[in-house]
């Protein structure tokens, strides 16, 4: 699989680099327009219905895009040649890009949608728990509580998604050449054996 793909890293990643363009592209403009109040009349785009609903939508396609991009631009760059300070250098401003976005971007996002239109507030009760779980005390999670479980829930999994994409992209070259099927100069597959021969 990894041999296929750097292969065709070119081909994938191009088609990857465009669709991902044309997903954030679309994606910001039903986000932007989806949030004009319902009755407002707006010019070309007055077709896209309101609310928060698309316009989640649209910041999820937007998202994707995103992360279609940068996929895109990692595999054309992806090489076997040792890395150069010019090439380690975009990388790690890829990487940057990446981490902004799911650390600041998405978590904020999530943020703006649950104080805002979910109206996800202190306020609110979310579930009153018995109270005989808690020795006969009331007990109650608000839907601003688990509004801030769940964005705990998604910056930690990003966090962990880094760590362990990291681990692994660490060792991707490696894995590329244990994929390949060596042949000697006599056309026979070439085998690896013991130390006992």
């Amino acid at each position: 699989m990894i041999n296929f793909v750097y292969r065709n890293r070119v081909k994938i990643g191009l088609p990857t680099f465009l669709a991902g363009i044309g997903s954030l592209v679309g994606g910001v403009i039903v986000a932007h327009y989806a949030g004009f109040p319902k009755n407002e009349i707006v010019d070309y785009f007055n077709w896209i219905p309101r609310g928060w609903l698309p316009q989640t939508l649209g910041q999820f396609v937007a998202f994707s895009g995103s992360q279609l991009i940068l996929i895109g631009l990692v595999l054309m760059a992806w090489t076997e040649k040792p890395l150069t300070w010019s090439k380690a250098a975009y990388f790690s401003f890829l990487s940057w890009v990446q981490l902004t976005l799911i650390f600041g971007v998405l978590p904020s996002e999530w943020l703006n949608l649950a104080q805002g239109p979910l109206e996800w507030t202190n306020q609110r009760e979310f579930i009153k728990f018995p109270p005989m779980l808690f020795l006969g005390n009331e007990v109650s999670l608000s839907f601003g509580a688990l509004k801030d479980i769940i964005q705990l829930g998604i910056s930690q999994g990003a966090l962990i998604a880094v760590f362990v994409i990291g681990y692994f992209i660490q060792d991707i070259n490696n894995m590329k050449e244990k994929g390949k099927v060596k042949i000697s100069d006599y056309g026979k597959k070439v085998v690896k054996t013991g130390s006992n021969g």
